[in-house]
């Protein structure tokens, strides 16, 4: 199927949306607190959408229904647990951070403990946050590639993360969360006219459809009701979705910021129940995304041999969807990527400005900050890019699963310093280097980075540990190490003094 005109002009049409957002809000911005709470403007339903869109990147968008169509329905029930997540945030560490009354999230843990752990925790959100920019910024790439071959990746990649840079550096976290809203009703819509054109090649019926998928394993297995944390269980992947999820709604700036961009605490907290059915809603248009895909290229068409895992999607998209829909599915891909680096540019602007360049100039005026703010974003997106093209040369791959992977072993040891320090009133400053220190080495040795250690440590083999269960055993290696030390590094009475407001038991008695 040939590449329309009218799809250029509904990607045009996209980008100078998302470009006029920037442009609007830019207007707004005359502070650092404007740049990074938005005034606390923003309304219930926009902020609820802009948590929902920041997690769905184009990795939901691309690799999950890739790995739903190799794996079957069970790769895509993980918002279920996420799902018990985010009523637990709500309830808790919404109301929480908010009495706290926190820029950043690592601001936290200098009051908690000491500075230090603030710029170590900073610094690895940083970095992980510029290798998940890369990440997003690779998999619409590779939906471009398929439209338009010939073209150098490199201009692919930058045109994307240019216009995203643009309307983030202008526009501040108030364009970021209403552009967030917007993107978030163009990739539902993407999805669902995937799923229905997919499921509509079987020619006789749904449920025939259905009949195909329970033959051919792409449901839910009996294998997957056993009781196990290993492997693809329904136990397994519904708790690792609680778990997994831990770092980004505790110890994440980019959701983490949003708990402070409305008004009240009240409506802070109904922006994360309306993500309970929008999550709900995603899992079900998802799940029939990838199998709705299995189902095409069953009865519709076939499947080239050279077309395997994250390119299936755009491969249906660019030659089986309709002029015009298809460009509307292209501008969901780039909504679904741009809504996560829009967020991951603010916060990592957000961490530079506020844990490092203010703690290290205390004296600079909130103009400059101003400034420095909306410099970083055009920093982090350039380094961001070149990472993104390093992923283009290696090749694909299952990315959500190594996405996973890369959340344990970055998030994990923070997200169990920010359990610990708000959970567990006797952990001081010394325990909780103890058990980040921990932590950090446990994630090293189960995530092997770069085969570092199968390349210098003989007879090292890397565990075999279901992604969705890293999280897991990361921050419980931070948590039951911090604990049990604090025994041995005793409190001060300066610091049984500081802890009072800064966990949740003492936080909640002064309520």
């Amino acid at each position: 199927m040939e590449w329309a005109t009218i799809n250029w002009f509904v990607i045009i049409l996209y980008f100078a949306g998302m470009l006029s957002i920037g442009i609007y809000f830019s207007k707004r911005n005359k502070s650092t607190d404007d740049y990074f709470k938005a005034g606390g403007r923003v309304p219930t339903w926009v902020a609820g959408c802009s948590v929902y869109a920041t997690a769905l990147s184009s990795i939901s968008f691309i690799a999950i229904p890739a790995s739903i169509y190799a794996n079957g329905a069970i790769m895509g029930l993980a918002p279920l647990g996420i799902i018990i997540m985010v009523v637990w945030a709500a309830l808790v560490f919404v109301p929480f951070f908010r009495k706290v009354n926190v820029t950043t999230a690592y601001e936290y843990l200098d009051k908690r403990f000491d500075p230090k752990l603030c710029y170590v925790a900073s610094l690895s959100f940083i970095i992980f946050h510029i290798i998940r920019i890369a990440v997003v910024l690779y998999l619409p790439t590779l939906a471009l590639q398929q439209v338009l071959p010939s073209v150098d990746p490199i201009i692919l990649v930058g045109s994307v993360a240019l216009m995203c840079v643009i309307y983030t550096s202008i526009g501040g976290i108030e364009a970021v969360v209403w552009s967030d809203a917007i993107q978030t009703i163009i990739l539902l819509v993407g999805a669902i006219i995937i799923g229905v054109i997919g499921y509509s090649a079987s020619p006789d019926g749904l449920f025939a459809a259905f009949d195909r998928l329970a033959a051919d394993n792409k449901t839910i297995p009996d294998s997957a009701y056993s009781f196990s944390l290993v492997g693809t269980t329904l136990v397994g992947v519904i708790f690792g979705g609680v778990i997994n999820s831990i770092y980004s709604y505790v110890g994440s700036q980019d959701i983490v910021q949003r708990y402070s961009i409305t008004k009240t605490t009240k409506e802070a907290q109904n922006s994360l129940f309306l993500n309970v059915p929008l999550l709900f809603s995603s899992m079900v248009i998802f799940i029939g995304m990838g199998t709705g895909l299995y189902v095409f290229f069953i009865f519709g068409a076939s499947l080239p041999a050279n077309i395997n895992g994250n390119a299936i999607l755009p491969y249906f998209v660019i030659n089986y969807i309709p002029a015009g829909l298809s460009g509307l599915i292209i501008a969901a891909i780039f909504a679904a990527a741009q809504s996560t680096v829009s967020s991951s540019l603010n916060a990592i602007s957000t961490c530079v400005t506020s844990d490092l360049v203010s703690k290290a100039k205390p004296d600079m005026n909130d103009v400059i900050k101003l400034k420095v703010a909306k410099g970083v974003s055009w920093v982090i997106g350039f380094l961001s890019t070149g990472l993104a093209l390093h992923f283009l040369n290696s090749g694909q791959g299952d990315m959500f699963l190594y996405f996973q992977a890369i959340t344990g072993l970055f998030g994990g040891p923070i997200a169990g310093l920010f359990l610990a320090g708000i959970f567990i009133q006797r952990i001081n400053a010394k325990a909780a280097w103890f058990g980040f220190v921990f932590s950090a080495l446990v994630a090293i040795y189960i995530g092997d980075p770069a085969g570092l250690l199968t390349t210098y440590i003989p007879g090292y083999a890397k565990p075999q540990i279901f992604e969705f269960m890293i999280s897991l055993v990361v921050i419980l290696a931070c948590i039951i190490p911090a604990y049990l030390s604090s025994f041995i590094f005793v409190s001060s009475d300066e610091e049984s003094a500081k802890v009072e407001g800064l966990t949740y038991a003492t936080s909640h008695s002064s309520y």
